[in-house]
């Protein structure tokens, strides 16, 4: 049981923190499932420290954060807009899109830089709420960050 609050409050933060902030720059309310997506991506996000070890370099896991983010965006793109026709977001009009506009090589490496912001929220989360390991960062072995 403690399992399910924990990830269902993580999911909501991260659904939360993406939905109001798409919402601000849009100008406008946004559609429910960027919430969905958002919280699945924090979490899938977070699971990353569950993969390697702590002393893991910092930007092989901001890769693979973007490497989550873009493989969700391309199938949640690829079901909710392309075959369900929501047109909830579109990057056709942009050059290196894929997938019929669902995925963009900038937006990609955008993710790659909020990967690092979610990874380090993630550990902050999990370090105060629920008395997982304290976290510190590394890069190319040497540490970084610790917080």
């Amino acid at each position: 049981m403690k399992r399910i609050i924990k990830y269902s409050t993580l999911f909501i933060v991260y659904g939360l923190i993406y939905f109001i902030i798409e919402c601000l720059y849009k100008g406008k309310l946004s559609d429910w499932r960027m919430f969905v997506l958002a919280g699945f991506i924090g979490i899938m996000i977070g699971l990353i420290n569950n993969l390697f070890d702590i002393k893991t370099d910092f930007i092989l896991q901001c890769i693979f954060g973007m490497l989550i983010a873009t493989l969700s965006e391309a199938i949640g793109g690829f079901y909710w807009n392309l075959q369900c026709g929501l047109h909830i977001w579109d990057y056709s009009s942009l050059p290196f899109s894929f997938i019929g506009g669902q995925i963009n090589l900038f937006f990609s490496l955008i993710w790659m830089f909020l990967s690092g912001i979610v990874i380090i929220l993630d550990d902050i989360l999990r370090w105060k709420l629920y008395k997982e390991e304290r976290p510190e960062y590394y890069i190319h072995g040497k540490l970084i960050l610790k917080i």
